[in-house]
C-alpha cells in the first residue's frame, strides 16, 4: 500500500511539473517605440515585425500571446532574467547577455547611427570622430560590445532615460549628436516632425542584427529552434522584408 501511495504521489508530482513546464502562453517584453521592430500603434496595440513573427508562431502552435511593451526596457530585462517574461521582442547581441539569455536567429538588422542637427554638423568617419563632442544615447540599451565599451571609456555621453524625447537635447544644443539605431532614430524623427532639421550621418558606426532574446528559465525556450525555422521560412519567402517596409514610420512633418 505504501509503495502504491508513493507511485501515485510521484505521478501527481511529475504531472504537476509537466504542466508547469508546458509553454501555453508566451509573455513578451520589448521596446515600445522601435519601429519597425516593436512599438505601440495609435490604437495602443503592440505592432512590429517581432510581434508579427511571434503572432504567426503562436497562432500556428495553439499558444496564447501576451505582449507588455508598456513595461520599461530595464524592468523588462529584470523580469526576463527572473522568468516573469519569456522573451524580449528584439535585442542586439552582446557576449554578456548571451551568458544569461538564449538568442534566436536574427530576423532584422539595424544600423547604429550618429544623428546631428543640420546647422551643427561635424565630420564622422568612425567612432573616434565623436571624441571631444558631447552626445546622448538611451539609458539601458546596448549597441554591441565594442561601441558600449568605447562610449563608456572615451566618450562624453549623456544616458537619457526618455528615449522617445532624446532629440530634445539635440535640438536645444545641449549635445552635439545623438547615438541611436537607424530605425529607432527614424521613428523619433518622424514622430517629432523634425526630418528637415535632424539627419543621420552616413555611413553607420556598426550594423547590429536584431534577435529574440529568451529567458533560460522560460518553459517556452524549447520553442526557439522551431521559431528559428519560421524565421528562415519567412526570410526565404520575402515576408520579413514586406513586414519591415510596412512597419517603417511615416513622417509627421508638412
Amino acid at each position: 500500500m505504501l509503495v502504491l501511495t508513493c507511485i501515485v504521489l510521484s505521478a501527481i508530482i511529475n504531472h504537476a511539473h509537466a504542466a508547469s513546464d508546458a509553454c501555453k502562453q508566451i509573455v513578451v517584453g520589448g521596446a515600445a517605440g522601435w519601429e519597425p521592430i516593436s512599438y505601440l500603434g495609435g490604437n495602443g496595440h503592440a505592432q512590429g515585425i517581432s510581434i508579427d513573427i511571434l503572432r504567426r508562431y503562436t497562432q500556428e502552435n495553439n499558444i496564447s500571446l501576451k505582449v507588455h511593451l508598456e513595461i520599461p526596457w530595464n524592468r523588462s530585462i529584470q523580469m526576463l532574467e527572473a522568468g516573469e517574461i519569456d522573451v524580449m521582442a528584439g535585442a542586439y547581441y552582446t557576449a554578456e547577455r548571451a551568458m544569461t539569455f538564449i538568442y534566436s536567429l536574427p530576423y532584422a538588422s539595424d544600423d547604429v547611427m550618429v544623428f546631428q542637427h543640420v546647422d551643427r554638423q561635424f565630420s564622422v568617419h568612425s567612432i573616434d570622430s565623436l571624441i571631444g563632442h558631447s552626445g546622448a544615447r538611451p539609458q539601458g540599451g546596448s549597441y554591441g560590445d565594442f561601441i558600449d565599451r568605447f562610449a563608456t571609456d572615451r566618450l562624453d555621453m549623456i544616458y537619457s532615460p526618455t528615449g522617445n524625447r532624446i532629440f530634445d537635447i539635440l535640438m536645444n544644443g545641449r549635445v552635439d549628436y545623438v547615438l541611436l539605431g537607424r530605425y529607432d532614430g527614424m521613428a523619433n524623427v518622424a514622430i517629432d516632425g523634425i526630418d528637415q532639421q535632424v539627419i543621420a550621418i552616413e555611413p553607420p558606426l556598426a550594423v547590429n542584427e536584431v534577435q529574440f532574446m529568451f529567458s533560460r528559465s522560460s518553459p517556452c525556450v524549447r520553442h526557439v529552434a522551431r521559431i528559428n525555422d519560421l524565421i528562415t521560412e519567412l526570410n526565404d519567402s520575402g515576408q520579413l522584408s514586406e513586414w519591415v517596409a510596412f512597419h517603417l514610420p511615416k513622417s509627421n512633418s508638412n
